[in-house]
């Protein structure tokens, strides 16, 4: 797997968020992964990030959130893509709203791969051409393939 895209499918896209609050959006992430039985406990799965953003917002500045976690309740790197037109108050480091969200759940035992993975998420998200097409897509298929094109053209580095 070497792709974000390759991660998510339109089941696990929401748009629009119907989440107006920090902890709300983590829950509404976390939902179609816990309806699709990816994740053991979803109480388990918002625990872990909630500690995460305790320690720090994964609010990274720019639109984005990145919530994420490592737990027990999941068995591979999971991903939910979420786009709030309206934006979140996700205390992020640059105080502006976030508009794009992308929670990553990993298995406790995966803990490089899932720094990869954040790491990958981070790198494609600071194009600010992507960031205004993701808000701007009407479905999630829309979100996936304005993703998969972007990936199109970087670098194939395994996750």
């Amino acid at each position: 797997m070497s792709s974000i895209s390759s991660l998510l499918s339109p089941d696990f896209i929401i748009l629009p968020m119907r989440s107006t609050d920090r902890s709300s959006a983590i829950q509404e992430l976390l939902h179609p992964l816990d309806e699709r039985h990816i994740i053991d406990s979803s109480e388990e799965c918002f625990e872990s990030i909630l500690k995460r953003e305790r320690r720090m917002s994964t609010g990274v500045g720019k639109g984005v959130a990145l919530p994420h976690g490592l737990s027990e309740s999941v068995n591979d790197v999971a991903l939910v893509m979420g786009i709030s037109p309206d934006g979140i108050d996700f205390n992020a480091v640059d105080g502006a709203l976030c508009h794009i969200f992308v929670l990553l759940i990993s298995p406790a035992r995966q803990p490089d791969r899932h720094l990869k993975t954040l790491g990958r998420l981070s790198k494609l998200l600071k194009d600010g051409e992507l960031r205004t097409a993701l808000v701007e897509a009407h479905t999630p298929d829309e979100v996936l393939q304005t993703l998969q094109e972007r990936e199109a053209g970087q670098e194939d580095i395994p996750i």
